[in-house]
């Protein structure tokens, strides 16, 4: 065996130089992104979560409002962005939420509008009752039919058994002159309706008329109206040919090819009334490509067909040529090929070059179209109504169309509201729901946008009259996540910010319920301006909002006690959200209860008389000891971003490396991440840990690393205690 090496891979056999090149991850990392809040709640239009394909993608951020307010509206989820960007007046706090995902939890209906004929449903963009302010119409022009007239009829010409052929969208059927001919066009024309002298039939869809008297008169053939014509997908023709003996001009005839010089079209018009937008276009009546067989062959009938997947040419009734759509990228490629000698009986054109680089699969789906001509003549005429269609739909902003027709345009309709457009319910398994969701890829905190039973909702007109959500339940459907997601298996841990809007005296107890540390539970109203620029008072689901958003944009273990939250005022009562101003009963005093409701695991505001309104403490519904990490939402946040941001870069380095990395380089990986930590004051320099971490240890055995280690993780100041000393000054 030749000399060789073996080198990153590849066994070298040619002498060189190679190279590889490592990326050295031991240097400074910046910590994954903090400030992703899961919001769960309600909205006046957008696409229901259930409904979402990803609802991953279905993220925004600070600068996206204006399109959070396009897909929502209005309601609890548009409201709650601008509490989550901006949640905080105090220059503690840069900034708010990072990335927010909504879960809307009701199931909004579209409002839409049946088409006739099966052609399809009109369905509308907009989720929801607003959707029933559009309107949808459609004016149709109908097709001009073509004629031929004849010239001054000859008599003395015409002779028994003579023939023409006349092609009615291109099936050829034979006229014979019946024994004793015609004294006169009148007489023509009266044999000319005779079901007898015609080889298929007298034509239907034609009309034979007599222009004139006796022998100045002309004959006029004329293609009937159709109204349903928009249906075809296709144009219709009719030709005549001369057939054996007399010319057609003896019998005031004239050959030729004639089609409908208009084909349908139709106006499409879309109206959002609220809105005063208005969408219209006229659309279709438009020959794309023209198609015909000559008479060789000896065939009786040729036929094009435009199916799914494949355009065919017949003869006789049988496939002879098919073409895959998928094998001709472009009309013109289709054109190219039909016209090769190998197809030489059949001929193919583009009305318009501008269609030669169009895909086959705008051709409306049609069916045995007649293709023969006795005169050179492309009679199949196929159009891409039913794409054209389909394209303003999907440029529509207002509504899209569904189970559409293949072929043609729509009929005419009347101006025509579309209906069916709700507001739609949330039940409690709609939240359940969203929590399983939201377990898909990681969040750092979930705010539900409930603070009441469904009942209580309904009285104040703010969710459907189908809801039955409980508050209670919401609550324990929150705590089981989160105890889920905290889980070795699922390494995503996250904390929950929920409300209450009840008595005080329930809300201790419902505070004693929850009893977790990854949960701050928020009772006060507060006074903002919602999406349409009212100012009016929220639920205490708000004041969830304000401390998820602080907590998104505070720096890492920034306590949120003694933060002004941007709000203009605070209230706690158990009333209605309808109760008038000068009705409300204050239940809760923060200058008055604060102790008692910062031992029962509230989180609350106060008014200072400074000014503004700051959180009193920043604590969680942990109470059964003095735990320094699960009694401080700061402190826990910060840990969860350690652990979280620790172990994923471990494994971004190490898993699936061969295991002869050394334990050196374990414990550098670490250091440099735990100094990351230092450098974001997430953890702390102390005596023992000038680094903020001690006691780092790393083995290797088989397939697995072990690393621990000591961190000295950040906190918050909440007491200062002074001891003064009185002393009297010396005379």
């Amino acid at each position: 065996m030749a000399i060789n090496v073996s080198f990153n891979g590849a066994t070298i056999f040619k002498p060189g130089a190679y190279s590889r090149t490592d990326i050295d991850l031991g240097g400074a990392l910046a910590l994954g992104a903090a400030g992703l809040i899961a919001v769960i709640g309600e909205a006046d239009a957008g696409k229901p979560g259930a409904a979402e394909v990803d609802l991953a993608n279905n993220r925004f951020t600070a600068d996206q409002l204006v399109q959070i307010r396009n897909k929502y509206r209005s309601g609890p989820i548009v409201d709650s962005a601008a509490f989550l960007f901006a949640p905080a007046s105090d220059g503690a706090i840069p900034s708010g939420a990072q990335t927010v995902w909504f879960y809307k939890t009701n199931s909004s209906t579209q409002a839409s509008f049946a088409l006739a004929n099966s052609y399809g449903t009109v369905k509308a963009q907009e989720w929801g009752v607003g959707g029933n302010r559009i309107t949808y119409k459609s004016v149709l022009v109908g097709e001009t039919p073509g004629s031929v007239s004849g010239s001054e009829f000859d008599e003395t010409l015409v002779k028994d058994g003579e023939t023409w052929d006349f092609y009615l969208n291109g099936k050829r059927n034979t006229f014979t002159v019946p024994v004793g001919g015609f004294p006169n066009n009148a007489a023509l024309a009266a044999e000319m309706v005779n079901a007898a002298n015609w080889s298929g039939g007298l034509p239907v869809g034609v009309t034979i008329t007599v222009v004139g008297a006796d022998k100045a008169s002309k004959i006029n053939i004329e293609m009937d109206a159709l109204v349903t014509a928009n249906q075809l997908g296709w144009g219709r023709s009719f030709e005549l040919v001369e057939g054996a003996g007399t010319a057609l001009a003896d019998m005031g005839l004239s050959a030729g090819f004639t089609t409908a010089p208009v084909e349908p079209s139709v106006t499409l018009t879309l109206n959002q009334k609220r809105d005063l937008l208005v969408e219209e276009e006229a659309i279709g009546g438009n020959i794309v490509m023209t198609v015909g067989r000559d008479t060789s062959g000896g065939i009786t009938s040729a036929e094009v067909s435009v199916e799914a997947d494949k355009i065919v040419l017949k003869e006789n009734g049988v496939s002879v040529h098919e073409f895959l759509k998928e094998s001709f990228p472009t009309l013109k490629d289709l054109v190219d090929e039909i016209g090769l000698p190998a197809y030489a009986a059949w001929s193919v054109s583009l009305v318009n070059p501008l269609y030669a680089l169009l895909p086959l699969g705008v051709l409306d789906l049609v069916n045995d179209i007649g293709a023969m001509s006795g005169g050179g003549n492309e009679p199949v005429r196929l159009k891409k109504d039913a794409y054209d269609v389909s394209v303003f739909f999907e440029l529509s902003s207002l509504a899209s169309i569904v189970s559409q027709a293949a072929t043609g345009l729509p009929d005419a309709k009347e101006e025509q509201p579309l209906a069916g457009g709700e507001r739609g319910a949330t039940t409690s398994a709609d939240i359940v729901a969203a929590l399983e969701k939201f377990q898909k890829f990681h969040v750092n905190s979930v705010v539900p946008l409930f603070s009441r039973d469904a009942a209580d909702d309904i009285l104040d007109g703010l969710t459907d009259s189908a809801s039955t959500y409980t508050i209670e339940g919401i609550h324990q459907a929150v705590k089981t996540h989160l105890s889920l997601m905290k889980t070795t298996k699922k390494r995503s841990e996250r904390q929950g910010y929920v409300s209450y809007k009840s008595t005080y005296q329930d809300a201790k107890i419902q505070a004693a319920t929850l009893a977790d540390a990854r949960m701050q539970m928020f009772i006060q109203d507060i006074r903002q301006i919602d999406s349409q620029g009212t100012i009016k008072w929220f639920q205490p689901w708000a004041l969830s909002c304000l401390i998820a958003g602080s907590r998104g944009g505070a720096p890492i273990g920034e306590p949120l006690t003694f933060k002004f939250m941007n709000c203009s005022g605070i209230r706690h009562t158990p009333q209605p959200m309808s109760t008038a101003e000068e009705d409300i009963n204050i239940d809760f005093d923060p200058d008055f209860l604060t102790e008692e409701a910062i031992q029962s695991g509230i989180t609350f505001l106060e008014a200072p008389q400074t000014g503004g309104f700051r959180v009193v403490v920043d604590n969680t519904t942990y109470g059964r000891d003095n735990n320094w990490v699960f009694n401080r939402a700061n402190v826990l946040y910060a840990a969860d971003i350690v652990a979280f941001n620790f172990r994923n870069a471990l494994e971004a380095r190490f898993v699936g490396r061969k295991n002869t990395v050394g334990v050196g380089d374990v414990t550098a990986f670490a250091s440099s991440l735990l100094a990351t930590f230092l450098t974001q004051g997430v953890t702390v320099s102390a005596g023992d840990a000038p680094q903020g971490f001690k006691q780092l240890v790393a083995r290797i055995e088989g397939n697995t690393i072990f690393v621990s280690c000591v961190i000295k993780l950040v906190e918050g100041i909440d007491f200062v205690l002074t001891d003064i000393t009185v002393q009297r000054s010396a005379s």
